[in-house]
């Protein structure tokens, strides 16, 4: 089964000069899933939102005038707005990935970070913790250059503005085993001060429609005589989606025997 995919992403919010951004969410689907917003300023100023639903997964320098800030929400959340100290080239991308069979956590299990100023950008690899699981790269960069596409990585955003100067990226990989590696990452970007990490996410609840999988039925009629009844017995359980536990079911339905009333045939003498 396939793990979580990318489905769309927001409109690039950018700007040469500012304290706040709202970057426009994506339109999504109806399905379950999750947003990723990576929010970029040209200072070291804390990154913070007052829109509920928003979590950070973390913030990183990169030299003494770059940093980004990595976020994730439920689908559902509202547009957030972000905020810092100090006015200055800045932006704010959303991401939207869901998942047709599974909710998907919006706590992250396993992630990973790198910071660099030259124009090879890297991240070491992750294990996943989740089967069916599928691992995010995103890139920011302080220059509106391209970001190769990884060697077995998917590129699905790659947007950039001359306003701040800046780039955003998102790709993925799925990963249907737990424990698996992600494999590192290196490649050729902006030549300037960038963040790139590597998240996991993944599905952590049952399917969203319960699916009967597997099925018994068994049938049979007693063959005495006088009697008129059937039983009828029928198992049924469910497979258990990927870190969910079903007991089995067992239904058992039958008929109790008709009654039947008992004649004595009476003796007949003949003299």
């Amino acid at each position: 089964m396939p793990g979580p995919t990318f489905r769309a992403a927001g409109a690039r919010s950018q700007s040469a000069s500012a304290a706040t951004l709202s970057p426009a969410k994506p339109t999504v689907d109806g399905q379950k899933g999750i947003l990723l917003a990576v929010v970029t300023s040209k200072n070291n100023a804390t990154h913070a939102t007052g829109t509920g639903g928003w979590s950070l997964i973390g913030q990183v320098n990169s030299g003494a005038s770059f940093t980004a800030s990595l976020w994730i929400a439920a689908e559902a959340a509202s547009a957030p707005t972000f905020t810092w100290t100090g006015a200055v080239a800045c932006s704010a991308q959303i991401a939207y990935f869901s998942d047709p069979a599974n909710s998907i956590s919006t706590t992250v299990s396993a992630s990973t970070s790198n910071t660099g100023s030259t124009s090879t950008h890297s991240t070491s690899s992750i294990n996943t913790t989740k089967a069916t699981a599928t691992v995010v790269y995103v890139d920011v960069s302080a220059a509106n250059t391209a970001l190769a596409t990884p060697s077995g990585w998917t590129e699905d955003n790659d947007t950039g503005s001359a306003t701040d100067a800046g780039r955003t990226v998102f790709g993925e990989k799925q990963i249907a085993t737990s424990g698996s590696a992600s494999g590192a990452i290196s490649v050729t970007g902006a030549a300037a001060d960038w963040v790139q990490w590597q998240i996991e996410i993944g599905g952590v609840s049952v399917a969203n429609a319960l699916e009967v999988s597997k099925a018994e039925m068994v049938a049979w009629e007693e063959p005495a005589p006088g009697a008129s009844f059937s039983m009828v017995e029928m198992l049924a359980w469910l497979d258990a989606p990927s870190e969910a536990a079903f007991s089995k079911v067992e239904l058992v339905v039958w008929l109790d025997q008709v009654s039947v009333t008992p004649r004595r045939r009476q003796a007949q003498v003949i003299n």
